[in-house]
């Protein structure tokens, strides 16, 4: 069965910076590097890739701050001794012989939308690496989640269809319409105001989707309905910024993502270049190592 993972590189480059105390590396920080080198050991000891690759965010805006300037708005800034360490992954990478997708004006999650859907034929299953919930859309019984606990790096949960019910109260098909209900204080865009999580689930499991939600606005109590009338323009557009894009003509060859010997050893030249030991300790004991001639 051939396997694809994806990481979502900077989410999981954020997660690692604020789980793991300041490290650093000839006067340099580098302990968000060492945690997202962690967290991906800790993914291919579990889900045994055939294919690995990173999804990066790039700088300046997306298309998403056109259609709403007060998109992310809110966000605070990245701090420094994290943004410093940014474009060190794509270039360690590259060292470990592990490709990396960055595209101007779209997000990492489009980037992983596109290459899920355009290799799916591929492939028997993708998992995706990540903390943000936005990619739970992308869950169905081909694609999951490999979700790092809250706390902790060597911990991770994997997300299916199940879990996102469980976790959001909808199915993955209605994550973007539940958000166009209910907005995304994260991203800073509106949804409806006043429609909170609870009564967002309850429209979509009477109705199923937005659409339906505006087909049947008669049968929804006088106020609520006046609410959603007077922000449907929010509510699509809200919509539009959750959507991931799927059709990004990536033009990616499976082929270079896939793991193989050549992978392990230029990671553990990489960890040996950091000095990150426990690293390159927990990969010697993936099986993969035991056929190199490399000790």
């Amino acid at each position: 069965m051939s396997h694809l993972v994806v990481v979502d590189g900077h989410a999981v480059a954020h997660r690692a910076y604020h789980s793991i105390p300041p490290l650093t590396h000839n006067g340099q920080p580098v302990n968000a590097l060492y945690g997202f080198y962690s967290i991906l050991l800790s993914a291919v000891d579990t889900l045994k890739p055939n294919y690995l690759v990173v999804c990066l965010d790039s700088p300046g805006p997306t298309f998403r701050q056109s259609e709403y300037l007060a998109y992310r708005a809110r966000r605070q800034p990245t701090e420094h001794n994290l943004v410093i360490q940014l474009p060190q992954i794509p270039l360690t990478l590259e060292k470990a012989h592990i490709p990396s997708i960055s595209l101007g004006g779209y997000e990492a999650d489009d980037l992983i939308a596109s290459l899920i859907v355009q290799h799916r034929d591929q492939i028997d299953h993708s998992t995706i690496i990540t903390g943000d919930q936005d990619l739970m859309q992308l869950v169905d019984d081909q694609t999951n989640l490999f979700m790092p606990a809250s706390r902790g790096l060597l911990e991770a949960k994997i997300i299916g269809p199940a879990e996102v019910k469980e976790k959001l109260g909808v199915a993955p098909v209605q994550v973007i319409d539940l958000k166009a209900l209910m907005g995304d204080l994260s991203d800073n865009y509106p949804g409806v105001p006043g429609i909170g999580p609870k009564a967002a689930v309850n429209l979509l499991k009477q109705f199923n989707s937005l659409d339906e939600v505006y087909s049947n606005i008669d049968k929804i109590q006088p106020s609520l309905a006046g609410r959603l009338i007077s922000y449907k323009d929010s509510a699509y557009l809200s919509k539009k910024l959750a959507t991931l894009v799927n059709n990004i003509p990536l033009n990616f060859d499976l082929n270079t993502a896939e793991f193989t010997n050549d992978t392990i050893a230029g990671l553990l030249d990489l960890f040996k270049q950091y000095n990150f030991k426990s690293l390159s300790n927990r990969l010697k004991k993936n099986k993969k190592v035991e056929k190199l001639s490399l000790f």
